[in-house]
């Protein structure tokens, strides 16, 4: 069985988040936790296939966690942390609990996205460096409920916002614009 894709969870991953006050003052929240991929396969054209197994860890061939899926062609694996290769495989198995030999291994690294935060005289800037070439967009918010997209751009790149005065409080955020839409 071979992984069809491997990216991150849904068209959004929220690499960091930054918020900007009146005065200014800048704290970087990390995203952590709130980090997952998710991974999609084929159906295996085996006939007493009775659900699947996907093995992850941070060594290559070497796997710390199993989730069970049962039919599910799909899984999410979430908690992992920015900066980090992770090494992922299945299994088969029957309704008896016998297992296939492992997939082909897949791998994904987390990249941090936001360098650190910076205010020069009226404005305020950060740089997204994330996996060159890859597009990234920008977004600013007064409230964390409603986002608007200012800037999307090839990494790496800064993002530079001049008109801070007008605003008492507004967070930014950077998220990773997959190729698969």
């Amino acid at each position: 069985m071979l992984f069809k894709n491997v990216r991150p969870q849904g068209r959004l991953t929220i690499f960091g988040l930054f918020m900007c006050t009146a005065l200014m003052l800048l704290a970087q929240l990390p995203a952590l936790a709130t980090q997952s991929v998710t991974l999609t396969w084929s159906l295996s054209k085996a006939t007493n296939v009775a659900g699947y197994k996907i093995y992850t860890g941070t060594t290559s061939h070497h796997y710390t966690t199993t989730n069970v899926t049962g039919t599910a062609t799909n899984i999410t694996i979430t908690g992992l942390a920015q900066g980090q290769t992770y090494y992922f495989a299945a299994t088969t198995y029957d309704r008896a609990g016998h297992e296939s030999v492992f997939s082909s291994e897949a791998s994904y690294t987390l990249r941090s996205a936001l360098g650190a935060a910076k205010k020069t005289g009226k404005q305020f800037s950060f740089t997204v460096t994330g996996a060159i070439g890859s597009h990234y967009v920008v977004q600013a918010s007064t409230n964390m409920v409603r986002w608007t997209s200012l800037l999307t751009n090839t990494a790496p790149f800064t993002f530079v916002e001049t008109n801070t005065a007008i605003f008492s409080r507004r967070y930014y955020r950077a998220y990773y614009l997959s190729p698969l839409g």
